[in-house]
């Protein structure tokens, strides 16, 4: 199958006349861009936290930030004083961060003669599917990090949000639970962690493991002050604000600490480096009359606001105590 039937399997109905001449394995910025989207709705990450694109004809983009400190650069004078005389300007310390997109890839393997009979409705299936698999590549990234763990694994693109939070980079203390602890008190806890960065619940948002979700949902104050009351919340299933705060679950943490884990984050705490380009490529895997579709895009992802001591504000880990 040839760059062009490839693309061609990737078209729906929806993307209207798309150019076959697409050279290499670069995909038309039409079907590149509905694939972002569809990703962007599948991984909450995505969605949560701001974006900028990286030029396509350069390597990195360098970001300034502005460094926050414990001393404010702020001074008054009084009434008829001349604000010249033996003042000095005040400045502020400015740091960077580097966005380095790298390619982040997934794969799929599909019967060789359902490619070669394949409908609109397979087409519609496969490019669902891709979504979805390059989607949970980058929701686990960035959560818990992309690292080389064994062969044919993927190097290590970025850290993830745990990562981060969990070591000695990051300027919020942790907060210990145990089992018999109320957690609605310990997110409160974990919101005074973040100081300044905290004083604002609809910049934050909660994202735990399925393990701490469920915690959440047996504690009295949230079962009596929300889900007694709204009875829809329960047939949703999804946890209310606490404290005005959204919460988020997923899966991917639960391998991370047992599932007694949760993160407390700015949605500015950290920020995408993205190409908005889409590859795919092929492989036959002849012993198995398949082909192997391989998706890939280039990322990045970095924690943005830094303090004078070079750690990271705006995020906290919460779990059980060891």
């Amino acid at each position: 199958m040839k760059d062009k039937k490839l693309i061609d399997l990737l078209k729906t109905d929806d993307l209207g006349q798309i150019p076959d001449d697409t050279g290499s394995s670069l995909l038309p910025k039409p079907i590149a861009d509905k694939i972002i989207e569809e990703i962007t709705e599948t991984n909450i990450l995505r969605g949560l936290f701001p974006k900028i694109t990286v030029p396509k004809n350069a390597r990195n983009l360098t970001i300034p930030v502005i460094q926050y400190g414990t001393s404010v650069n702020v001074y008054t004078v009084g009434y008829g004083a001349d604000v010249t005389d033996s003042r000095n300007e005040q400045a502020f310390t400015t740091d960077a961060v580097v966005l380095t997109p790298r390619l982040l890839v997934a794969y799929l393997d599909v019967i060789e003669d359902d490619l070669e009979t394949a409908g609109i409705d397979l087409a519609r299936y496969l490019r669902k599917a891709l979504t979805k698999k390059i989607a949970e590549a980058e929701a686990k990234a960035m959560l818990t990090g992309s690292y080389q763990s064994g062969p044919g694994a993927y190097s290590r693109i970025f850290n993830g949000v745990y990562t981060i939070a969990s070591g000695s980079s990051c300027a919020s203390t942790a907060v210990t639970y145990t089992d018999s602890d109320n957690l609605v008190d310990k997110i409160a806890d974990a919101r005074k962690n973040l100081g300044v960065y905290g004083n604002d619940p609809s910049d934050l948002v909660l994202l735990c493991s399925l393990t701490f979700g469920n915690k959440l949902r047996k504690t009295d104050r949230i079962y009596n002050a929300q889900y007694g009351l709204e009875a829809d919340v329960l047939k949703r299933g999804t946890l209310p604000a606490i404290m005005g705060i959204k919460v988020f679950e997923t899966s991917y943490l639960d391998g991370t600490e047992s599932g007694e884990v949760a993160l407390l984050v700015r949605k500015d705490a950290f920020i995408i480096g993205e190409r908005k380009a889409i590859w795919v490529r092929e492989k036959d895997l002849v012993e198995k009359f398949s082909k192997r579709i391989i998706i890939a895009e280039e990322i990045d992802f970095k924690p943005q606001l830094k303090n004078s001591s070079d750690k990271f504000e705006g995020l906290v880990l919460i779990h059980k105590s060891s």
